[in-house]
C-alpha cells in the first residue's frame, strides 16, 4: 500500500495539472492500484469517427493511447486535451460470486469510469 501511494505521489508531483485533485478524490482511490501512465493519441466514437485528440468520454467511445492499446468509456464527461497523460487504476472485487476488475482513468484532474 505504501509503495502505490507513493508511485501516485510522484506521479502527481512530477506533473502539476494533477495537483488539482482534492482530498476527496484522493479518498474514493483508497484500494485502487495504478496499473499505467499511456499519453493519449486520441479516440474512435461508437460510428467509427477517428480523432487525434482527447474530448474526454462519451459512453463507448474508444480512448486510444501511443502504445496502440486502448480503453473504452462507460460513463460520460466533457475535457479537451492535445496528448495529455492518463493514468489507470484498477481495482478487483467479488460480484454474485464473480470475480470482476474495475478501471479508471484519471486525464489531468478529472476521472473517468472506463473498460
Amino acid at each position: 500500500m505504501k509503495r502505490a501511494l507513493l508511485i501516485f505521489a510522484s506521479v502527481i508531483l512530477a506533473n502539476p495539472s494533477y495537483a488539482m485533485l482534492n482530498e476527496f478524490q484522493l479518498q474514493q482511490m483508497v484500494g485502487w492500484t495504478i496499473i499505467a501512465s499511456k499519453t493519449i493519441e486520441g479516440h474512435i466514437t461508437e460510428e467509427g469517427k477517428r480523432s487525434d485528440d482527447f474530448e474526454g468520454c462519451d459512453f463507448g467511445t474508444q480512448i486510444v493511447f501511443t502504445d496502440g492499446k486502448a480503453v473504452t468509456c462507460t460513463g460520460y464527461g466533457y475535457q479537451y486535451a492535445y496528448r495529455p497523460t492518463a493514468i489507470i487504476f484498477a481495482k478487483s472485487l467479488e460480484y454474485k460470486g464473480k470475480n470482476m476488475t474495475l478501471m479508471k482513468m484519471l486525464v489531468q484532474g478529472q476521472f473517468y469510469d472506463v473498460r
